[in-house]
Formats: C-alpha cells, structure tokens, sequence
C-alpha cells in the first residue's frame, strides 16, 4: 500500500468581508467598536489524502476553494481549523511571480528560490543551463523580472519548480500559460515527473487534463467538498451539475423576460420574404427537455414551429442548417435537398412543426450556434432564414483537439491496437 503523503483533516478556512472599512487612522479608532463585517467561509471541513506517487486533480467552479486549499497545502496560508500533514519537499506554481523580486533579474531570482530548496550555490549553478534552457528566455534571464510578461512569469516559475527535486508539486492553471508549444512542453514534463513518482496536485478548468494525467480527483463547490472517487467519474458528475446549473440559468432569464413582459419569442436576425415563418422553436434531449447544454454525441433535436402565408398546395419547401463555431467560423451545413430526400412528398400545412436532429453530434466542448433556413427547393427564394437562431454549449471531456470528435483507430503492420 502506497505511503500517505499528504492529510488533510477537517480543515475550514474563512474571511471576514468588511462592507466599511475606515480610510483614516481617526475613522479606525473611531469605528474600532463598530466596524461590520461578515464571515465567508472558504472551505469547510474538507478531508481527504494524497497517496505518493499519485496525481489528484481538484475540480470545481471559479470560487470553490482550489486555490485557497492549494496556497494551505503551500504553508503560504493557515487554516483557521482542521490539520494538515505533509511529508517531503513542496514546490508550488499557484501565483504568478510569488517569492519573485520584480527589480532582480530571471537569474537572480533563480539562485534565491533554489536556494529556499536548501541548493548551495555549486547545485544551482550545474542546473542553471538547463533551467534557462527550458524556460526558453535567452537573453531576457539577465533583466529584471519587472520587464516581464506575465508568460516569460510562467515559464521562468515552471522552470525553477521542476528543477529543485521537490517530492509534491502544487499547480494551479499554469498549463494555460505562454504559447501552445510551451504549454505542451510543461504538460510533457509533469508526465514525465509522474512517472518518476513526484506527487502532484492539478488545478484546472481543463477536464481533458483532469482525464489524462490524474489518477484521482476532488470535486469542491462553495468550499464544500462534494465528492471524490475515479476522475472519470467525478468528471461526469461535475459536468453533468454544469449542464444543469447552465439550463436552471436560462430558465430564470426566461421566466424573468415574462416578469418584464418582454417577447421571448424573438428568434434573432432573419431575413427572408415572410411567406413561411418560424415562430418559436426549441432545443431538445432525448428526454424532450428544453435546455442549451449538451453532452458529446447526446441526441439534440432542434424543433421549429412555422406559419404559412401562402396556400399549402403552393408550398415547395428546403430546409437547411449551419452548425458554426461562437466566432462565426462554419462547422457544417447541409439541406434536404443535398442530402437526397424525396422534396416530391413533403407537404406541408398552414401551420405546425419541422424537426431537425441530431442523434450523435459528436462536437468537442464548446460554444456554438445554429442557424437554419426554410426555402424554395432550389433555395433560390428565402422564405425565414436565420444565420444564428439559438447558442448551445458542449460540455464533456475528450483526448482530442479541435472542433469535432472524429472517430478513428490505428493498425501496425494490419494488427490492430488495443487501448489501454
């Protein structure tokens, strides 16, 4: 059984928020009595043990704790109850430049941070190529720190950290820091630091990252910790209450536009000769849920209410969609007409409803948005056209990059290979 390196026992960290604080010496003394403020808890009664050698990914929203419990981990803040037990040498990259002189140079400040790791002036200069080397500065090592931008900070910060033997490396978003290139350098540096048994605790947003380095995770939220377990696991749970704190947000703008008696039917920007129009429409699950947050592959059916204008027997009708990136950029569009579908039988009504589905949009996560057009079936008349008529979000986790999930597999000499 692997050694515990770190407990962490019933530990609460609070704040006092103040709502007036004197500006003066004189206001200090005269409202010393009287000053309000009120206790935000940070943590609370959080437990929970880091095994040597393993690597935990703590997950949770802006404001749930990760931080502050990585900074007491650090020793660079106290808990106000609870304990923690750490065996072996901690190195951190929570804060930009932290134990950083912004007047010394990149070089300088290496010797005083190694230093603090108990390095003798000879071990630091034997590493101090290497750690120039990686941190990629050049010639800018020799300036001061106070010249630098905050990804020349990262890279400077990461080099030294990796560099000083620690037994636990505390990292709290670095891996977004500075170009692809250096990003990927650093995350192939912790791969190989895992594997050489350094203990490491992630902080990040990336569920990607959680799924490909971390043996276990935590999940906080409000500084409570919500659950722990396989990282796959506590992925799917934290994205899952995601998803819905997402669809419970959108619901309240709805039901606060009917308050304000505003017209939440307003579909957006469209164009288009008003012979057929769209007049509501709905974004579904397989569960016929209305929401904006979807899971990789989950069904997504987009379902349009319309109007004619015109009598039905007159109606010839192609119907079309954009999928496109929240920048703009086209993912894929098509229409009913490309896609081969009898145009000589579709009839339509006076009224009633067009449904477009998807049953395994296999987008990675992300904002997007749908357009969708209703025209002749040669699409040279435009009937209601929207370039953008709903926002939707991705939520998951995926080892790939880019836009969407492309299914593949590999073969070495006609033999497949299995995955672990």
């Amino acid at each position: 059984m692997k050694e515990t390196v770190i407990e962490i026992k019933n530990v609460t960290k609070k704040f006092r928020l103040y709502s007036d604080r004197p500006t003066s010496l004189k206001e200090t003394v005269i409202k010393k009595m009287k000053i309000k403020y009120t206790e935000f808890y940070a943590l609370r009664d959080i437990s929970f043990d880091v095994k040597k050698g393993s690597t935990l990914g703590l997950i949770g929203t802006n404001g749930s704790g990760k931080s502050t419990l990585l900074k007491i981990i650090n020793r660079t803040m106290f808990p106000d109850k609870g304990k923690i037990k750490i065996r072996g040498k901690v190195a951190s990259l929570i804060e930009l430049g932290a134990g950083f002189h912004p007047e010394l140079s990149g070089r300088e400040n290496i010797y005083n941070n190694a230093t603090i790791f108990g390095f003798s002036k000879e071990e630091i200069d034997k590493r101090m190529p290497e750690i120039i080397a990686f941190s990629e500065l050049g010639e800018f090592i020799d300036n001061a720190l106070r010249t630098y931008s905050s990804g020349m900070y990262a890279r400077l910060a990461f080099s030294v950290a990796i560099h000083v033997d620690a037994d636990i490396l505390l990292v709290d978003e670095i891996l977004g820091v500075g170009d692809i290139n250096f990003q990927a350098k650093c995350a192939n540096k912790i791969y190989e630091m895992k594997n050489k048994g350094t203990t490491i605790i992630l902080v990040t947003h990336d569920m990607s990252t959680i799924d490909r380095l971390c043996d276990y995770a935590v999940w906080l939220d409000k500084g409570v910790k919500v659950a722990e377990g396989n990282p796959k696991t506590i992925e799917n749970a934290y994205l899952k209450f995601m998803a819905e704190k997402q669809d419970q947000n959108n619901i309240k703008k709805l039901t606060d536009a009917e308050k304000n008696k505003k017209k939440i039917t307003y579909l957006g920007e469209n164009s288009g000769n008003g012979d057929i129009i769209f007049t509501n429409y709905k974004l579904l699950d397989e569960k016929n849920v209305d929401r904006r947050s979807f899971y990789i592959g989950q069904k997504i059916s987009l379902k349009l209410e319309y109007y004619s204008n015109i009598a039905p027997e007159k109606i010839e009708v192609n119907i079309g969609f954009e999928i496109l990136t929240k920048d703009g950029r086209l993912i894929y569009s098509s229409n009913m007409k490309q896609d081969n579908y009898n145009m000589e039988k579709l009839r339509f009504k006076s009224k009633g409803i067009i449904e477009l589905i998807f049953d395994d949009l296999k987008l990675l996560p992300g904002d997007y948005k749908i357009g969708i057009n209703l025209t002749n079936i040669n699409s040279t008349v435009c009937y209601d056209c929207y370039k953008e008529i709903t926002e939707f979000k991705i939520y998951g986790v995926s080892k790939g990059a880019g836009i969407v999930d492309i299914s593949h597999s590999y073969k070495i000499d006609g033999e497949n290979i299995n995955k672990f």
